[in-house]
């Protein structure tokens, strides 16, 4: 019993957990990249500092530094997002939702790469490979992105340099509840990392469309 007891703290003790991340509850690193990552909340400013490291976020398992808590039904993340410093066309940084912490997870995320590449990526089960769509671009800038899950329907939404947000695309993922919500950074390099900037952070609990149960 003591030693199961000792395992479990060990485990748990592999994230940071800390009221001091703003709407999330916990920060660590997923798939164990070489490199450790961090997250700093700036509550005075209402910023996220998110370094992450990681092969990448693709094909059958994830590498990346996440920030995130446990939600159920219907809600909507929002953030505005830039990187900092140089590093690689596809490195990637956005909005994620996740079954679990496992490397091979389901999940659904926005993200933009470090070129300025918008795309959505999703994996349908667990061990699955990535699905992805990419959209055109016009090259680095400020991204704001909005992620609004309805049931298993992902709508996201983008605007550019303080433009409005106009709806990118959709798509259907089953991850069930509760789900991980949160935000993530993929340095698409092992032996790098990089740094993203988060602000304007709102993550919303929605009601249940009339006549459903959650």
């Amino acid at each position: 019993m003591r030693e199961l007891f000792l395992t479990c703290v060990v485990a748990a003790s592999a994230f940071a957990q800390s009221g001091t991340l703003g709407p999330f509850t916990n920060s660590g690193d997923v798939g164990g990249p070489a490199i450790k990552g961090s997250t700093a909340f700036d509550a005075g400013k209402g910023q996220f500092r998110i370094t992450g490291a990681g092969a990448n976020i693709w094909a059958k398992e994830d590498q990346f530094q996440y920030v995130w808590r446990e939600m159920s039904g219907n809600f909507a993340v929002t953030t505005t997002m830039e990187f900092l410093g140089q590093g690689v066309d596809h490195r990637k940084a956005g909005i994620m939702l996740r079954h679990s912490l496992d490397t091979d997870a389901p999940y659904v995320d926005i993200v933009i790469h470090g070129n300025g590449m918008p795309g959505i990526q999703w994996r349908n089960t667990k061990g699955d490979i990535t699905n992805a769509v990419d959209f055109p671009f016009d090259g680095p800038a400020k991204y704001k992105l909005k992620l609004v899950r309805q049931g298993s329907a992902i709508a996201v939404s983008i605007a550019r340099d303080g433009a409005g947000l106009k709806e990118l695309a959709h798509t259907q993922v089953q991850l069930g509840n509760p789900v991980l919500v949160g935000l993530a950074v993929c340095s698409h390099k092992a032996d790098a990392s990089d740094t993203v900037i988060f602000s304007d952070v709102s993550v919303e609990q929605l009601p249940a469309p009339a006549g459903k149960k959650q």
